[in-house]
């Protein structure tokens, strides 16, 4: 009877010790069971503020250097203009007269750098360049308020002159009243350079020129009338030269 009592009270004692070893130690925290130290239970772990009043506050991330909205005060630097930007229209306001030195009888030299023969008669034009022409392009911008042709063109409004290019008509036609002569080779579609203002003539015929069985590339000299007249639309430059009561010299 001792017996069976003695070990009951074993056992007693043995799940005593067990129950107080498993208990936690203090709130919280459990015992570790490899290292033994107490370790934050799941309920501190997981949604449950330290209880530890003066716990740091986690860092924040650090803030860039640059304030790219301005917020703050800081001085946000423009982009430098890129290559793509028009640049800035300066109007060459001289008077015709200036620019023009005569070198013989039938020359003149044109702002020092352009050379031109003859009298601007229709009997003896001004023979003239297309480089003449289109340095005009430094000078007119409509998106500017630049109109103003520089002067050693406009000293050529007015004036008869002798030209060669490529020749074209809006459609195909037997013949032609109203051509476009360009510096460059163009087939309204695909082959070539497309015209610009500056390389362009729109071109009055006085008779008509017959243009069946013609090459398809078509050159040829011209004389006319030269008209100097800026034509835009909402900022846009659509028209500078024309050539009027325009004659055929040669192929």
């Amino acid at each position: 009877m001792r017996w069976f009592w003695g070990t009951l009270l074993a056992l007693v004692l043995a799940g005593l010790w067990f129950v107080v070893d498993r208990a936690p130690t203090t709130a919280g925290t459990r015992p570790d069971p490899l290292t033994g130290t107490d370790a934050p239970s799941a309920s501190t772990a997981v949604g449950t503020p330290s209880a530890t009043p003066n716990a740091e506050a986690p860092a924040e991330p650090p803030q860039p250097e640059i304030d790219l909205l301005g917020e703050s005060g800081a001085r946000v630097v423009p982009l430098e203009p890129t290559a793509f930007a028009r640049p800035l229209i300066i109007p060459d306001l001289r008077n015709p007269t200036d620019v023009v030195r005569r070198l013989d009888d039938r020359t003149l030299e044109l702002d020092g750098r352009f050379r031109v023969t003859g009298n601007g008669s229709a009997n003896d034009p001004y023979r003239i360049s297309w480089e003449l022409l289109t340095s005009s392009s430094a000078f007119i911008d409509p998106a500017q308020t630049a109109t103003t042709p520089p002067p050693w063109v406009r000293l050529l409004d007015g004036t008869y002159i002798e030209l060669s290019g490529y020749y074209s008509t809006a459609l195909r036609v037997p013949i032609a009243t109203n051509l476009l002569l360009t510096l460059n080779r163009w087939d309204g579609c695909c082959i070539g350079l497309p015209p610009t203002p500056f390389d362009a003539i729109d071109v009055t015929m006085r008779t008509p020129l017959p243009l069946e069985g013609a090459h398809l590339i078509r050159f040829g000299t011209f004389r006319g009338r030269l008209s100097v007249s800026v034509f835009e639309i909402g900022g846009f430059l659509l028209g500078l030269y024309r050539l009027e009561d325009t004659t055929f010299e040669t192929k």
